[in-house]
This record gives C-alpha cells, sequence and structure tokens, in this order.
C-alpha cells in the first residue's frame, strides 16, 4: 500500500461566530459520504484538532449559535487549517443564523435585522429555534416555507403557533390549516425586513425563494430552499414520473431567472445541503456561495436547457422511501411534538415475541459494540450516523418499530430523529445493555476487520466481498470481484443470496453495519469491513 495513505496528518482550525466568540461548540469530522467519523469540543477560544489519514474530509461545527461545514484536502506532511463561521453578518445589520440538521443534510435559517427573526425552512424539533431567539432576545416575526418539504416533517406550523406569528407558505397545495399563501412577486415584512416572493418551480411546481433585504431595498440574500444549491440544483422527480419531465426544464428556468434578478453578492443559502438526497447531483460542501460564484461553478449556468435536462435526469439516484410521504404530511399539518406519546418500556420476553414475529427491532449502539454482542434479529443503525435517512429507507413507514439504546439520552435524540421525518409511533423501546434484553435467549456476534485484512483473507479463501454503496459510488471505483447490493435494495435481495461467508463494506462503515446486521439476522455468516475505502485502498487490493 501507498505510504501516504498511512500517514496520518493533522486538520485544525477555528469555530467563530458574527461577534468573534465560538466556544462550547463542537466539531464532526465526516468522510465524503456524509458519514460520520469523530466529534470534538473546541477549545474557550473556539479552536479544534483532527490527527487524519490524507484525503477528503468534511468539518462540521455545532453550536447554539449555528451549524455551518467545509471541505477540506488533508496532505501528507502537512497541517490544514480551516475556519468555521457558525452566523455571519452581512450590511445593513442582517445576520444569517444557521440551524442545521446534519443527518439528513438539512439547514434551517434565522434571518434578523438585531431584534426581529424570519424563520426559514423550520424542522420538526423547534426548541432549537426557540432557545436560539431566546439567548438572542430576538423576537419571531414570520415563518416562511420554500416548499412542502418532501423529505422532512416541518416545524413551521408548530412554531407560528408557539409565537403566534405568521406561517407564509406557497400557493399551490391544497392544505389542513390556515397560513399566508405566497406567490411570485409579494412583499413581506418582519420588522425592517423586506422579503420578496420570487417564483422558483422545479424541485416542486409551487417552490418559491425568499430575496432578503434591509431599508435600502437592496437584496442581501436569499433563501432558495431545494431550487438553487451549492454546485447544483434540487432534483425534480419527487411529485412523480410523469412531472419530472417538464419540472426539469422548469428548474432550468427558474435558477437562471434568479440569478438575472438579483445582484451578483447576493448570498444564496439553500435549505438542501451537503449530503442530502433532495439534489439533483452532488452538493458542494462549501459553506457560503452568492449568486455571482454560483454563476462560475454551478452547471445550470453554461449548459443549454437541453443539455442540462439530460444531464441532470441521468444523474438522479434512488431517493430514500419516506419522501413519498413528507409531503401529505406538512400539507395536512404535522401534530406538536409534545402531543405525541414516547414509546413504553419492553421488557426481554416482549423484545424475544416481537422479533420473533418478524417486527423491526433496531439496535441503535455504535456499530463496534453491536458486532460484539446484540440479541439475534436485531438491527443495527448507529446512532452516530445517517440513522434517520436509511431507517426511513429500509422499514416501512407503517411497521411496528422498537428500539434498543444504551441510555435515555441516545434514546431521545434517536427518537427526536426519527420525529424529523415522521415515525411518530414507536412501539417499545428499552435502554441498557444487550445482557439485559436478553432474557433467556443467546446473544449473537460476528467479527469485524479492515480492509488490509479482507486483501490478505481473498488470497486464502474464497469470500464474497459485498459493496453495499450506491451506484454513483460504486461506478467511481470498486473492488474487483465485489458484488455491488446499494443497501436500500439489500433486504428485498436477502433471500435469493447464495450461502457464502460475506464480508461486507461501504465507504466507511455505516451502510456495511446495517447490512451486516441485516445479513446476519437472515442466518448469513458475516464480516464487517469496518474501515474507509479510499481509492488508494482499492488500487492496493486490485495489485
Amino acid at each position: 500500500m501507498d505510504s501516504a495513505t498511512t500517514t496520518r496528518t493533522v486538520v485544525a482550525g477555528r469555530v467563530q461566530a458574527a461577534d468573534g466568540s465560538a466556544s462550547s461548540a463542537w466539531v464532526r469530522l465526516l468522510d465524503p459520504a456524509g458519514e460520520f467519523v469523530a466529534e470534538v469540543a473546541t477549545s474557550p477560544d473556539g479552536e479544534f484538532r483532527f490527527d487524519v489519514l490524507p484525503g477528503r474530509w468534511v468539518l462540521r461545527a455545532l453550536s447554539p449559535l449555528g451549524v455551518t461545514e467545509t471541505p477540506v484536502e488533508a496532505e501528507p506532511g502537512r497541517t490544514v487549517e480551516a475556519e468555521l463561521r457558525l452566523c455571519e453578518l452581512l450590511p445593513e445589520r442582517l445576520e444569517i443564523i444557521q440551524i442545521s440538521t446534519l443527518s439528513l443534510g438539512n439547514r434551517s435559517y434565522l434571518i434578523t435585522d438585531g431584534t426581529v427573526a424570519v424563520a426559514v425552512d423550520p424542522q420538526r424539533d423547534v426548541e432549537r429555534i426557540a432557545d436560539v431567539l431566546g439567548s438572542r432576545g430576538l423576537r419571531l416575526g414570520l415563518v416562511v416555507e420554500t416548499h412542502l418539504h418532501n423529505d422532512y416533517v416541518t416545524g413551521g406550523l408548530e412554531l407560528s403557533r408557539r409565537f403566534r406569528t405568521g406561517y407564509a407558505v406557497p400557493t399551490g397545495p391544497r392544505l389542513g390549516f390556515d397560513a399566508v399563501r405566497v406567490a411570485d412577486g409579494d412583499l413581506l415584512d418582519a420588522g425592517e425586513l423586506r422579503i420578496r416572493v420570487i417564483a422558483t418551480p422545479g424541485h416542486t411546481d409551487h417552490h418559491v425563494a425568499y430575496a432578503f433585504a434591509s431599508a435600502d431595498g437592496v437584496p442581501r440574500l436569499v433563501c432558495t430552499g431545494g431550487s438553487l444549491l451549492y454546485g447544483t440544483t434540487g432534483r425534480t422527480d419527487l411529485m412523480g414520473s410523469e412531472r419530472t419531465g417538464p419540472l426539469v426544464h422548469q428548474q432550468y428556468r427558474s435558477v437562471r431567472r434568479l440569478a438575472e434578478l438579483l445582484p451578483d453578492d447576493t448570498v444564496v443559502l439553500p435549505t438542501h445541503g451537503f449530503g442530502s438526497f433532495c439534489a439533483a447531483t452532488t452538493t458542494s460542501a462549501v459553506q457560503r456561495s452568492t449568486i455571482g460564484r454560483e454563476r462560475q461553478v454551478n452547471p445550470v449556468f453554461d449548459q443549454a436547457e437541453d443539455a442540462f435536462a439530460t444531464t441532470t435526469l441521468a444523474a438522479l439516484e434512488p431517493c430514500p422511501a419516506y419522501y413519498h410521504r413528507m409531503g401529505a404530511i406538512n400539507a395536512a399539518g404535522p401534530a406538536p411534538r409534545a402531543s405525541l406519546a414516547p414509546p413504553r418500556p419492553a421488557e426481554p420476553a416482549e423484545l424475544a415475541d416481537r422479533i420473533a414475529a418478524g417486527e423491526w427491532v433496531v439496535d441503535v449502539r455504535a456499530r463496534a459494540d453491536y458486532a460484539s454482542a446484540h440479541l439475534p434479529g436485531t438491527v443495527n443503525f448507529d446512532a452516530s450516523g445517517s440513522l434517520a435517512t436509511y431507517l426511513g429507507w429500509l422499514v416501512p413507514f407503517d411497521s411496528s418499530l422498537s428500539l434498543l439504546a444504551t441510555g435515555r439520552n441516545q434514546l431521545e435524540a434517536v427518537r427526536i430523529e426519527l420525529l424529523r421525518i415522521g415515525f411518530d409511533r414507536i412501539a417499545a423501546a428499552a435502554v441498557g445493555s444487550p445482557l439485559e434484553w436478553a432474557g433467556a435467549q443467546w446473544l449473537a456476534s460476528y467479527p469485524r476487520a479492515d480492509f488490509a485484512t479482507l486483501a490478505r483473507v481473498r488470497t486464502a479463501r474464497p469470500v464474497e466481498v459485498l459493496d453495499v454503496r450506491g451506484g454513483r459510488e460504486w461506478r467511481s471505483g470498486h473492488l474487483p470481484g465485489a458484488r455491488h447490493i446499494p443497501l436500500p435494495q439489500l433486504p428485498h435481495a436477502l433471500a435469493s443470496l447464495p450461502d457464502a461467508e460475506y464480508w461486507v463494506h461501504c465507504h466507511s462503515g455505516f451502510r456495511a453495519a446495517i447490512a451486516a446486521s441485516l445479513l446476519a439476522a437472515a442466518g448469513h455468516r458475516v464480516v464487517l469491513v469496518d474501515d474507509s475505502v479510499e481509492y488508494a485502498v482499492i488500487e492496493a487490493l486490485e495489485r
């Protein structure tokens, strides 16, 4: 193996807020597929440090002041310095406060003039926004939606009712509640903020953007929802196959019209970010962009309309199954979180009965702990990764679902994740350890290994290598002789898999752990390759 792939290097930097202070923040290290790798707390001065292998990484900073992200390229022999800004001041006292849901690849925003704030595309767990408003002494003047979201349950209705403020939703879909319906050319006010509604159909047929100006009337920023993203545009196939083609053409025209209407220095704030399946192609993991920057880097601005439509549609990957439920939930009006009963505790006998009945019993412990000991028949969704996205993709929406967690804090964090995608009723739950959950049952386990071990094993005996990455990742490079089954397809393929010893991998272990648990529950012999599959490793295995 190339020595460059085994020499660790340093990624370090500082997290900053608008006033320069960023204490009590956390920084997460993610791989290029958006999977969790590590997390550290910042120093009182906002400083952080990671020891990493050379390659591409993404840094995400989390704080009550906001959440942001930036890509880094780690090279051997040098320290990579990075700056992460949680919130940002613009001219005329405008401030952007970003509140992201990292696991879903989405961003909500508070746009404020220092006194009054507007919430844009809020997530369902509105306490995060309420906490920021309280800590900053801001009054919520308005809640706005760019569209009825397909990838999460909105918190907009609950937020507007809690703070007794207006709730703006684009004209078009029928709603089960009262709202301020907005359309192209409408003007909204909140404190000193002046907001222009710009129709941007494409991601959905009713999609709008919101251009924010201060008292001078010059647009300083635009919230683009799922239309203009960083380096790409939103996918257009979420309203049915018969509408996908017309919508991709509307998307092209909408984004180019947006750039014609707004100055080049207008800050672009999309809702769907790095890691969101609502993007048509891979988004750029940048902290901020502008209309002018997007003109230079976004393919929508250098392609003819038909060429854009062809390439965009060809690049669409499958989206999570739960996406098809979100629009209806958001149109009807989601139930307030406080009205939803928590899962009731389950004893070992009940857990055994649920597993025997073929129900989904999900263990959310770390994948290494799960591999060492778990209840047979359970499935592992590591709570540190994109749990909601892949659970919502694999578990049928109306299934009976039970959760196993190490403690109440972990259980509640996972429940919040699932509430964000509409899994409102968890049948049962247990906290503790496998020994406490097992009762009279025996515990199961399976080995974990790295790619170097896999390379040695393949020369000694026949094994089946199962790659559960997505199609785009597979096409960019894969192990010779590997079997490719993207994770969302695996439950349907289990019955047809031959008897073999399966070494299962993804990009860095999270999806492979889900797959390994599914294989083990189905009775297959399995080894979890819990390692990062960089192309240098692939090349080493090919030699």
